[in-house]
């Protein structure tokens, strides 16, 4: 082996002092790192457990700070719920979104809510009864909560957007056994057509569920003195097809629902301007039920079947004019909740046409359970048919106007030509 010189080996020595140099500074270095990180992490312990971390906020299984967390991550991806499966206001979390709940179940909530009803939807009223609400209808804003008082409902979209039957209004008038506080406390009101004393007194002459062998009817007033009677099922001897949409179906329907709807107000013309408005001149206008409108007037019994019968062409429920079952128990239902026991002989003289809701200066206001002037503004045309030997006319129902003598229980009868309209009107009802 060769012999090192002096430089070679002055040489080798300074590399090897280097080399330890730059290792001892690379060690050095590195204590210092582990040093700070050792502070860093005593500091944050310090911070942490000095603060108000808690177990909920950290994943499960993970300890920070000296907290172990117990949040436990739930995966909502296979929820089914909707927004109709959740009551109307609460909230909960779908397939990692958060949803807030349509669902009413009650007349009070859909008031509060004003949501409109996709579907014939039933609700409950404050007391536990039943009140089945029609498709693209909604609680009006002044409704009752309860059926004693007079549930309202309002067209919303029935017809569908835009619907030029908008902000129509019907009263539910129930019937069955209607439970009027919450004690559970019981009041039975039956369909049926009825007459009534000058008490006020009813007796039920007709029972719905008998309508096939139906009784004809005298008007209680002058049952001395007439020459023929009412019937429901009667066909008129000069027109056809003037007579209840289909009666068994209203009659069947309304029990099974327990109870069909009446008109808020008269039926009118919605682009009326005037208080003389005849059918035939306005056949483009749509029929309403609601207020600040002018009601029909010199209206035929035709028009009037024709006009309540179309209202409404929705399969889920039903329009007519009113027969003589929903009025006469639009009376008992009015007698038995309001303060006015002797309704169906109430008389208010009323001296011109106004509109709906509204009054004739220094006349008396007429609602009873939500329900406007039955026994006020002009008569009102029904399906009930008058015979007699000698000719059919139709039954006017409800009013004493301009001095003629009519109540909402009395029965009265006009042939169905333009000499003997007299102020004449109608209403609407429906059922599903």
């Amino acid at each position: 082996m060769k012999k090192l010189n002096k430089k070679q080996s002055v040489i080798i020595l300074i590399s090897i002092i280097t080399i330890i140099v730059l290792i001892g500074i690379s060690i050095g270095l590195n204590v210092i790192k582990i040093n700070i990180a050792n502070n860093n992490y005593k500091s944050a312990n310090s911070e942490l457990n000095n603060g108000n971390l808690l177990p909920e906020y950290i994943k499960k299984g993970i300890t920070l700070g000296g907290v172990t967390g117990t949040l436990e991550e739930l995966d909502t991806f296979d929820a089914t719920a909707t927004e109709e499966d959740i009551l109307w206001g609460k909230t909960a979390y779908v397939k990692g979104k958060k949803i807030t709940g349509t669902k009413v179940l009650t007349v009070k909530k859909g008031k509060e809510s004003q949501k409109i009803f996709k579907e014939n939807t039933t609700l409950l009223d404050d007391y536990g009864n039943n009140v089945k609400v029609p498709a693209g209808f909604k609680i009006a804003s002044d409704s009752a909560t309860n059926v004693t008082d007079g549930v309202v409902i309002e067209d919303a979209n029935a017809n569908g957007t835009n619907s030029s039957t908008e902000g129509s209004q019907f009263v539910w008038v129930p019937v069955g056994n209607v439970i009027t506080d919450s004690n559970g406390s019981t009041v039975s009101i039956d369909l049926g057509r009825y007459i009534f004393d000058d008490t006020g007194k009813e007796t039920l002459v007709q029972k719905a569920a008998e309508y096939a062998s139906e009784t004809q009817l005298r008007d209680n007033y002058n049952e001395s003195t007439i020459g023929g009677y009412y019937q429901e099922l009667l066909k008129d001897k000069a027109t056809s097809n003037r007579k209840a949409k289909n009666i068994s179906d209203f009659i069947q329907k309304t029990t099974n629902s327990g109870g069909y709807y009446i008109g808020r107000y008269e039926a009118g013309d919605s682009n009326a301007t005037d208080n003389a408005r005849n059918a035939d001149s306005n056949d483009d206008n749509p029929m309403v039920c609601k207020k600040g409108v002018y009601p029909y007037n010199f209206i035929t019994q035709v028009q009037a079947s024709e006009l309540c019968q179309n209202m409404y062409s929705n399969k889920a429920f039903q329009s007519d004019l009113v027969n003589s079952y929903a009025w006469d128990t639009a009376i008992i239902f009015i007698q038995k909740f309001s303060q006015n026991k002797n309704y169906s002989n109430k008389e208010i003289v009323q001296n011109d046409i106004v509109k709906c809701g509204e009054i004739y200066s220094g006349e008396e206001t007429d609602v009873e359970c939500n329900i406007y002037d039955m026994a006020k503004t002009p008569g009102e045309w029904t399906t009930e048919t008058f015979f007699d030997s000698e000719s059919n006319g139709y039954t006017v129902r409800g009013s004493v106007f301009m001095n003629n003598y009519h109540l909402p229980s009395g029965r009265d009868v006009s042939l169905d030509d333009n000499t003997n309209l007299v102020y004449l009107t109608c209403r609407t009802i429906l059922y599903l």
